[in-house]
Formats: C-alpha cells, structure tokens, sequence
C-alpha cells in the first residue's frame, strides 16, 4: 500500500487512534466526529482516502467502513484483508444499518443438517428493505427475498 507519511497531522493520528480504539471492526463516519459541518466532512474524507490508501480501512458500504490491515507477499505485493471474517463484517454490516435480515437458504439448509453441501455464497434474506450494496474483499453478500429490488 502507499506510504503517505507526508499527509500525517494531528487530526489523521487522531483519527488513526480513535479507529483503533473502536470495540467493533465495522464503523460509520458518524463513529468518528460528532461534527457535520462541511469543513470537518471534507478533512475527513480526505482522511478516509488516505486510510484507504495506505490500507488500514476498507470502505464496505455506502458510509461505512471495516478495520483492515495491509499483507505482504513474497513477490513484494501486497492485497489488503479484513481484521474479521468477511461474514463477520457483513453481519455487523447489516446490524448497523438497521436492517433486519436471516439467514439464506442454503446457510439454513446447511446449519439444519438438511444438506452437506457447503454454501459458497453469502446469502440473506432480508426482513426489511435495504437498497444498497455491501462487498470487501471481491466478495459480496446476495440477498433472497426481493425486498432490496425496485
């Protein structure tokens, strides 16, 4: 990931350590500064850029962002992955945007002993009506239902 050790100040190092300090791996921009005003929302998506960037953050959803951490290959490139399980995050995901949700199908089937076959999507149905999408990692979650459609 990029090394912009020239962008640091002292309202990205606080950023950086109120992240750290988060009890959950998924957080809003509304978990970070109680301020709405244009200024304080323009620093701080300069700040998530450059989170982003560097790979401490990956922005999950509409507004909504997961702890991350960059890994390094033996070929010196390097891929960011999320600190949980991308179910995990999905999950936390779902909870924190309010929608009520199950889960799919197949996860059902499978956790029931109905099936041995192994789901190899994350799958959802959904309760209630979400329109957005939520994806890490090149994986997203699918969802059952047609609640989320038009």
């Amino acid at each position: 990931m990029k090394n912009l050790s020239h962008y640091n100040n002292a309202y990205r190092n606080t950023l950086r350590n109120i992240i750290s300090r988060l009890p959950d791996s998924v957080f809003s921009r509304d978990d970070l500064t109680d301020d709405h005003s244009n200024r304080e929302q323009l620093r701080l998506n300069r700040a998530l850029n450059a989170f982003m960037a560097e790979g401490i953050i990956v922005k999950i959803a509409h507004g909504l962002f997961a702890k991350a951490a960059p890994m390094n290959f033996p070929d010196e490139k390097s891929s960011v992955v999320l600190v949980d399980a991308f179910e995990a995050v999905a999950i936390k995901a779902l909870n924190k945007l309010g929608v009520k949700w199950e889960w799919g199908s197949a996860i059902r089937e499978y956790n029931d002993g109905k099936t041995t076959q192994v789901p190899s999507t994350f799958t959802v149905h959904l309760k209630s009506r979400f329109r957005g999408k939520i994806s890490a990692e090149g994986r997203n979650v699918y969802f059952e239902g047609g609640v989320n459609t038009r």
